[in-house]
């Protein structure tokens, strides 16, 4: 029995363009030249991703900083914190004010632990650190800086002074004991004359030797008898020849 060829395939023409399509696209893909990092893109994109998270932890690590008091863990990065923003304060006058407000903040904070004696002690030493800074500000600049700008800054501490009085004169009988010699030392520290205060009491005391204002400006024997001796009564006319 005679076998039968099979007939010979053929690849159909629409099968065949459609491969060779397929290929081409594929060799494109497979033979494009790779692009080659140097070395600063292949230090940028680890760095760019340790900053991004870095940048994530310390926003959520500076919303609880803002909200601790002293004797917190994150307390510590709020001070940070602070400090980075007074050495970027360059103008005095708005350091000095900086300084104020961080010393009210420090006050606000002693008086949500007032009654605590776990945190009250620490919280009123920061105060005091807080008042001793910027004190020692308000002197620096008045001692070196034009008659201005010590002017306002003299309001600026005259202005923190009278607040911290009032609020402190409220805290005290609910102040634990341990913290009180820290609140005492802040307020005698307050109370101290600044650089100005004194400035000005002694062209005071240079204007008038003595401590009292002359009353008259007439310096002879006269003026005193005048105002010393008795006045004498004026004879009446009588009226009679």
């Amino acid at each position: 029995m005679s076998q039968r060829r099979l007939p010979e395939p053929r690849l159909r023409d629409e099968f065949r363009r459609e491969l060779r399509a397929r290929l081409m696209r594929e060799a494109a893909v497979t033979l494009a030249p790779k692009r080659r990092d140097n070395a600063w893109t292949a230090w940028l994109r680890p760095a760019l991703a340790v900053g991004l998270a870095a940048g994530v932890l310390f926003a959520g690590a500076g919303s609880v900083a803002a909200s601790s008091v002293p004797g917190d863990p994150a307390f510590g990065l709020k001070r940070a914190i602070e400090d980075v923003r007074v050495a970027l304060t360059f103008d005095d006058v708005a350091r000095v004010r900086l300084l104020a407000e961080i010393a009210d903040e420090r006050l606000s904070e002693l008086e949500k632990v007032a009654t605590r004696d776990d945190k009250s002690p620490t919280a009123s030493e920061e105060y005091a650190l807080a008042v001793t800074r910027f004190r020692e500000a308000v002197d620096a600049l008045q001692q070196a800086a034009p008659e201005d700008k010590s002017a306002l800054a003299q309001d600026v501490a005259d202005t923190a002074r009278e607040k911290h009085e009032i609020i402190l004169e409220q805290l005290k009988g609910r102040l634990s004991e341990k913290a009180k010699d820290a609140v005492d030392r802040a307020l005698e520290e307050e109370r101290k004359d600044t650089t100005q205060n004194a400035k000005d009491k002694q062209d005071h005391n240079n204007r008038n030797p003595g401590g009292a204002s002359p009353k008259t400006n007439d310096p002879s024997p006269r003026g005193s008898e005048r105002t010393t001796s008795p006045r004498t009564a004026t004879p009446r006319p009588t009226g009679r020849p």
